[in-house]
C-alpha cells in the first residue's frame, strides 16, 4: 500500500517563502510554514483573477453634423431666457465624458475589490471551521493519530501537570532531540517512560539494536501544546521533512518520551497476526475509519458495523467488526464528522476464520495511542 509521493512547489505570496505542497492539496487550504499565513492552493481549473483591473478611458467621439440630421440644443426646464443657457449635449466637453468614464471604472473596481475580500474573508473562516488545514510538509499520505488517549475507566480526579508551557518546552526540546538523534537502544532507554518494560519491546523492534536516527528538524512545528493529565503532546519536523505529534509523560524522574506512540508498537507484528490468525486478542495502535464492508463470517450487515483499520505505517489494512447495539459500538463509533480515529484495539480472529483481512474487535484498550501514565 505504498503510497505515491507527488509534490508541487508554491510560494507564499506574503512573505515569499518557497515551499512544497502534495499535489492533491490544490484547491484546499494550508498554513504557511514561514509567516503562518492562511493560504489557498489553486485548483488546475482555476483562473486567478487580476490584481487591479485596468482602467479604459472613453474617448466621445464629436459627431459630426449633416444635412440630413440637424444638430439639436436644449435647455434645462425653468431657465430664464435671460441666463446662460446649458450647454447642450452635442457641445458637451470630451474632459467632462472622460471624467465620468473614470469615475465609473473607479467604482466597478472598488466593487470588485469588496466582493473578493468578502470572499477571501468567506473562505478564512470555512477553512478554520473545517478545520482541514494539513501540514505542507509531511511526505507520508497516513492520517497523523490523536497522541494523547483517554484510558478507559480514567478517573475524572486524574493528576495534571503544574508546570507552565514554557517551562515544558524548555525541557522537552533537548529530550526530543536525544531521542531523535539516538543510534543504539541503550541510547534511548534513559529517555522513555517504563525503561523496564520497554527494553524488551525495543529489543524485538530493533532487531540488530542499530537504530537509523532521523533527526530533528523542526520542533513544536504547530505552536501550541496539547496537555492532558500528565500527558503532554507537540509536533516536531524530522530531517526528511516528516512532521509527526510525540508524546511527553510527566514522571518524578521529569519528562519521558512515550516510544510506544512513536513507533506505533503492536503486542505481536501485523505479519505474524495475519498469518497465524489467532482466536486470542492482541493490542494494535491503529486509525478506525467506518466503512460499508460484509462479508463471510460478517456478512449479516444488521448484526454487524464494519471498520477500517489501518496500521501506523500504513502497509497493513484489515476490516474490523463489532456487534451493533452493545456499549464497545457505542464507544467505537465516531462522531458524524469524524473521517478516522487513532485508538487501541485488542483484535482477533473469528474461529475457523477463513478470510486473513476481517478481524473483530475484542474491546478498546483506549482513545488514541498514549496509554494513562499509570499503566506501564
Amino acid at each position: 500500500m505504498e503510497s505515491a509521493r507527488r509534490w508541487s512547489g508554491y510560494v507564499c505570496p506574503d512573505c515569499r517563502f518557497v515551499f512544497r505542497v502534495p499535489r492533491d492539496h490544490d484547491g484546499k487550504g494550508i498554513v504557511c510554514p514561514s509567516c503562518r499565513r492562511i493560504l489557498r492552493i489553486p485548483a488546475a481549473t482555476d483562473t486567478p483573477p487580476p490584481l487591479m483591473a485596468a482602467v479604459r478611458r472613453v474617448v466621445a467621439e464629436e459627431p459630426v453634423p449633416t444635412a440630413q440630421q440637424p444638430v439639436l440644443k436644449k435647455r434645462r426646464r425653468g431657465r430664464p431666457h435671460g441666463g446662460a443657457e446649458n450647454p447642450s449635449w452635442e457641445q458637451q466637453s470630451h474632459t467632462s465624458r472622460s471624467a465620468r468614464g473614470e469615475k465609473r471604472q473607479m467604482r466597478l473596481m472598488l466593487i470588485a475589490g469588496s466582493t473578493l475580500l468578502a470572499l477571501i474573508v468567506a473562505g478564512v473562516v470555512i477553512f478554520m471551521k473545517s478545520g482541514t488545514g494539513t501540514s505542507v510538509s509531511a511526505i507520508r499520505e497516513v492520517p497523523v493519530p490523536v497522541v494523547v488517549a483517554e484510558a478507559s475507566g480514567q478517573s475524572p480526579t486524574a493528576p495534571v501537570i503544574q508546570r507552565g508551557e514554557a517551562s515544558l518546552l524548555a525541557e522537552a526540546e533537548p529530550l526530543a532531540r536525544q531521542f531523535l538523534e539516538a543510534k543504539t537502544v541503550a541510547d534511548l532507554l534513559p529517555l522513555v517512560r517504563h525503561p523496564e518494560v520497554t527494553e524488551a519491546r525495543m529489543r524485538d523492534f530493533y532487531p540488530n539494536g542499530g537504530i537509523t536516527p532521523p533527526g530533528l528538524a523542526g520542533f513544536n512545528t504547530s505552536e501550541g501544546l496539547s496537555i492532558r493529565g500528565k500527558i503532554v503532546s507537540l509536533s516536531v519536523r524530522t530531517r526528511d521533512q516528516d512532521e509527526r505529534p510525540i508524546a511527553f509523560i510527566d514522571t518524578p524522574q521529569g519528562l519521558k518520551i512515550d516510544w510506544e506512540s512513536w513507533v506505533g508498537w503492536s503486542e505481536i507484528s501485523w505479519e505474524k497476526f495475519l498469518s497465524s490468525k489467532p482466536e486470542a486478542g492482541h493490542v494494535f495502535r491503529v486509525t478506525l475509519s467506518p466503512v460499508d464492508y460484509y462479508n463471510f463470517g460478517y456478512s449479516d450487515e444488521s448484526k454487524w458495523q464494519s471498520y477500517r483499520l489501518i496500521s501506523p505505517d500504513g502497509e497493513n489494512s484489515v476490516y474490523g467488526y463489532v456487534e451493533k447495539g452493545t456499549v464497545l459500538e457505542q464507544r467505537i463509533r465516531p462522531d458524524a464528522e469524524t473521517k478516522n480515529v487513532a485508538l487501541m484495539l485488542s483484535l482477533k480472529f473469528p474461529a475457523d476464520a477463513t478470510s486473513s483481512s476481517q478481524v473483530e474487535i475484542e474491546r478498546i484498550v483506549a482513545d488514541g495511542w498514549v496509554e494513562e501514565p499509570d499503566s506501564p
